[in-house]
Parts: structure tokens; C-alpha cells; sequence
């Protein structure tokens, strides 16, 4: 994964809106630096979208470059053509205040930078940045969220369910995903309930996740928050969840899954048997199902 800074220009709303970066040769064919970088994108980089004088939101790249005309908003420039590079990305958290004097903090001086040694915004419109820089202005922004340190963001060791241990950049990705789950499940909220207990506890007890494994969440489906994803609290139901001890029913009913090897386990399970999902619905029916059936297939 790698991180890049993007300078907007006045269409920044609607390229935000619409999760778009489009460039296109310059005058007489000639293709400076920056406008390589639009096809050096690769699908999970992150993205700091930055409108002067803040950096405004973070995105993820979603698709890799395709040739397009050019979107509405973006205004032609003298000696450009109508036809360049599309790359399409969605924003992982919006309406940041990243002042660009704080982020010139962050993000080291250099040539070819974002920044220059005054701490303006060069005349570029992609820049990449470092690890370091791209993990710091992450963390200045916000964009962080507990994470599980099971790959299969189900508990679950990732071998059970096919697949490899997580490595660091797989992990970056599962942070970067928990932070956009958490934005569009939250919605500003201070307080929510848990989809399972049903308790309604402050923000930070709550941990946004996959209804069911990740492995067997497709792209489409981690997009789509509203059908694939749940808020459950962090005083015991995701951990009851993840490792399958209940289980949500074709008909939303919380039910006892794998074995508890302890009478506590088993209390709190017995506590939770019987409730309704909050978060099961038409929508998320189907990975409810999934889930069920993954969860007792893997049963000893």
C-alpha cells in the first residue's frame, strides 16, 4: 500500500462526491512528474485529499487508473486535451481541519514534496509520500480504529477459514476499512447501541466489524457498509460473535453457536440466546446467513 497527498483545485466537493482523480497530458503532449503518479495508483492506497489551507478528507483507491474523458468540474487548461486518466476512490473520513502548518510537521521537506520549505503547497497535483509520512498524517487525522489482531477480522485464526496470517500492510487495509466502517455506522454519533446486546454505550466501547468473515467479503460488500457491517460492543459481544459462540438466525434471533467451554462463556451466552439482532434486516439478511453457516461448519 502506498499513500499520496492530492492537491484540489475549486472541484474539490465534486471530486470528493463522486470519488474521482483525473489528469491528462499538458500542453503539446508533454507529461510532468506529477501527473505520472494518477497511474502509479494501485487499489487500496491511501489517498489525502487536500484543498487549501487543510487537508480536508482521506480517501482509498477503489479502481486503478482506466483512460476518460474529462469528469465535469475539472477545468481545462490551456494546451490540454478532453482525454486522460481516470482513477476512482472513496473517502474513508471527511470534513478533517488538518491545517497545512501542521501537516508541513509531518511531512519532510523535499523536492519532489507536496510541500515547500515554507510550508505552501507546491504546484503539483499528486504527490507520493513516505510510510512514515503517510502513517503519521493518519494518525493526525484520526483515521485509526481498534483492531483485531486475527486476520479474518472474525476472531478466528486466519488459517481456519483458508487463509494466510495478516501481514502489515494487510493490517494497514483492516485499519483503514474499521475507520470508514466506523464513520458510516457512527454517523456522529457520541452513543450507540450494540447490535447484539443492545446496550447503547459511548463510541469508543464499540468496534465496527464484518458480519461475516472477511476472506469471504467481497470488495463490493465491504463497500457496501449497510448490508455487510454491525456495531457490537467491546464489553464481551464481539469477542462472543467473532469466535462464534452466538450466531444470528434466518430470522434475526440471536442463537447459541459453538460450544462453551466455561461457565462464564456459557452465562453470557445464555444471557444474549433469544434477543433480535438489531442490525439484521432485508439488507443484511443474506451475510447473517453466510456467517451462520461458516460459523457452524467450523464447530469441532
Amino acid at each position: 500500500m502506498q499513500y499520496w497527498w492530492a492537491s484540489h483545485g475549486r472541484n474539490y466537493e465534486q471530486a470528493i462526491t463522486e470519488g474521482t482523480l483525473w489528469n491528462c497530458p499538458g500542453p503539446g503532449g508533454v507529461l510532468p512528474g506529477d501527473r505520472v503518479h494518477l497511474k502509479e495508483m494501485r487499489r487500496g492506497d491511501v489517498v489525502f485529499n487536500y484543498f487549501g489551507p487543510y487537508v480536508r478528507a482521506v480517501s482509498v483507491v477503489t479502481e486503478e487508473w482506466q483512460e476518460a474523458p474529462r469528469p465535469g468540474g475539472y477545468e481545462e487548461q490551456l494546451g490540454e486535451g478532453a482525454d486522460g486518466w481516470l482513477v476512482r476512490t472513496t473517502p474513508l473520513a471527511e470534513g478533517l481541519r488538518v491545517h497545512r502548518d501542521r501537516a508541513a510537521e509531518l511531512v519532510a521537506v523535499r523536492s519532489p514534496g507536496p510541500l515547500n520549505a515554507a510550508g505552501k503547497p507546491r504546484q503539483r497535483y499528486i504527490t507520493a509520500l513516505s510510510e512514515e509520512e503517510g502513517q503519521a498524517l493518519l494518525e493526525e487525522c484520526g483515521v485509526t480504529a481498534p483492531q483485531s489482531s486475527a486476520g479474518s477480522l472474525r476472531g478466528l485464526p486466519g488459517s481456519v477459514w483458508g487463509a494466510d496470517e495478516p501481514d502489515e500492510q494487510t493490517l494497514t487495509t483492516i485499519r483503514l476499512e474499521q475507520g470508514y466502517l466506523r464513520k458510516n455506522l457512527l454517523r456522529g454519533r457520541l452513543k450507540a447501541p450494540c447490535a447484539i446486546c443492545g446496550e447503547e454505550l459511548p463510541a469508543r466501547l464499540l468496534i465496527a466489524g464484518y458480519i461475516k468473515p472477511r476472506p469471504n467479503t467481497s470488495e463490493a460488500e465491504r463497500l457496501d457498509y449497510a448490508a455487510s457491517a454491525m456495531l457490537t460492543c467491546a464489553l464481551g459481544c464481539d469477542a462472543l460473535y467473532e469466535w462464534g459462540y452466538v450466531v444470528v438466525d434466518a430470522g434475526g434471533t440471536i442463537r447459541a453457536g459453538q460450544p462453551a467451554e466455561t461457565e462464564r462463556i456459557a452465562n453470557a451466552v445464555k444471557a444474549l440466546v433469544g434477543r433480535h439482532c438489531a442490525a439484521f434486516n432485508e439488507h443484511t439478511a443474506a451475510c447473517f446467513a453466510e456467517n451462520e453457516r461458516l460459523m457452524l461448519a467450523h464447530q469441532p
